[in-house]
């Protein structure tokens, strides 16, 4: 599990953020981070990557579907 864990630099330059945003994730407990000795902060890589995945947009095409099929199901319980 070592090799899975980054500095707080190696975590904003893997996330593409200025560390100063992230100590801002930190503090609003919005990222998953670990705290072993109450001092340096480590994160874990694939935490941080489902972190990332977390709210996915969905392309306008997979959204007309959703709501054809939406409409069509609502039509076919009346």
């Amino acid at each position: 599990m070592t090799n899975n864990l980054l500095t707080t630099v190696e975590a904003a330059e893997y996330l593409g953020m200025k560390k100063s945003y992230l100590h801002k994730l930190m503090m609003k407990k919005e990222i998953p981070f670990y705290k072993p000795n109450g001092k340096l902060c480590f994160f874990d890589k694939d935490e941080l990557d489902q972190w990332l995945r977390r709210i996915r947009i969905a392309p306008q095409e997979e959204v007309d579907r959703q709501a054809i099929a939406y409409v069509t199901q609502k039509d076919l319980l009346k």
